[in-house]
């Protein structure tokens, strides 16, 4: 049988990780929403950290959100951070044990409310993401991604599912994607269940699901300006309703069509925060990819000995460069101090 293969394999063969071996829902759900979109090695070192810091619900319930972000930054997706904020608040301590109540809860859906369900309380659910998706589309040899086929991979998964290690089997299927069914590379040589594998009888199994063509990526184009008043470095905190709420930035913004990159940045400095601004210094460009588009960035500095004008909707404060460390940044943040220590 599939399942008794599979499972038999990864007794032997399981991944050693940090939040496997537990049955305390709150440590899975931390290692589900870090691990969306982002890979384990990269997961490991944050969730360690977090849980030195962040041991239980409670704990994490009456922190303040700007530590709490301290601990998310770099791991990108920052909705996944102010979601597991809200909903530690919202729960306060005890951890519900139906899908009903954690499928309303903040950031929680259904992969990973079933992945909840199927480790903590050892009920009979597949947490479906892409990686159980792709590996249920070779097995029965589909290429066709439609709701149709999405559906008969869920229900064959279900199916086959052992219903006394319901957690395992999840967790099997994954280590099995990692090693040997990727979206990009394969090996069914080595795999445990090749046998039951349709897509492994074929010449191209890497064509099991169809590859959907990448659109274009976006590029903006955006102008910064890091402003020094008495060696002081402006910050200003993101709105709550933006991408990367509630991170620390250098003021600036999007460059006109045609706009000189220098009249671009004196014109988002006025705009954004009141502040006349000249002989703005060029310190270089910085470019940063996200999901769905990229930015490219020109980077200037400026030293402003009033600033009795600045006016700024936002929260914002005024930072040494050690006193950076205290605040959550986004990467391309950290890219363009890059340009600035070289320039000081």
């Amino acid at each position: 049988m599939l399942s008794t293969q599979l499972l038999s394999w990864y007794s032997e063969n399981k991944r050693n990780l940090p939040w496997r071996g537990t049955k305390d829902p709150y440590k899975i759900w931390i290692s589900e929403i870090m691990l969306q979109q982002t890979q384990v090695a990269t997961v490991i070192p944050y969730y360690k950290k977090w849980m030195n810091s962040f041991p239980n619900i409670q704990v994490l319930a009456h922190t303040n959100y700007d530590d709490v972000l301290k601990h998310w930054e770099g791991l990108g997706y920052y909705s996944r951070c102010k979601n597991i904020h809200l909903t530690s608040k919202v729960l306060g301590k005890d951890f519900p044990d139906t899908f009903n109540e954690l499928i309303k809860l903040p950031g929680i859906g259904e992969y990973t409310a079933k992945m909840i369900l199927a480790i903590a309380y050892n009920q009979t659910e597949v947490g479906i993401d892409t990686n159980l998706e792709r590996i249920g589309f070779r097995l029965l040899g589909l290429k066709k991604k439609s709701k149709f086929n999405n559906n008969r991979v869920k229900n064959f998964l279900e199916t086959i599912q052992d219903k006394s290690k319901p957690g395992d089997f999840n967790q099997a299927l994954m280590d099995l994607g990692s090693n040997f069914c990727q979206a990009k590379a394969v090996n069914c040589g080595s795999c445990p269940i090749t046998v039951y594998c349709k897509a492994a009888l074929t010449d191209s199994p890497l064509q099991y699901p169809e590859v959907k063509k990448n659109k274009p990526i976006p590029e903006i184009q955006v102008a910064v300006c890091v402003i020094i008043y008495k060696n002081k470095l402006l910050l200003i905190q993101r709105p709550e309703n933006k991408m990367l709420a509630g991170l620390w930035e250098f003021p600036g913004g999007k460059i006109e069509s045609g706009e000189l990159t220098e009249n671009a940045v004196i014109r988002e400095i006025k705009e954004e925060i009141n502040l006349s601004i000249k002989n703005v210094e060029y310190l270089g460009e910085v470019k940063h990819q996200y999901s769905h588009f990229k930015v490219i960035i020109s980077l200037f500095s400026n030293t402003v000995n009033d600033i009795s004008s600045l006016k700024i909707k936002e929260n914002y404060i005024w930072t040494t460069m050690k006193g950076l460390d205290k605040f959550a940044l986004p990467k391309a943040n950290y890219k363009m101090l890059e340009l600035l220590n070289k320039d000081i």
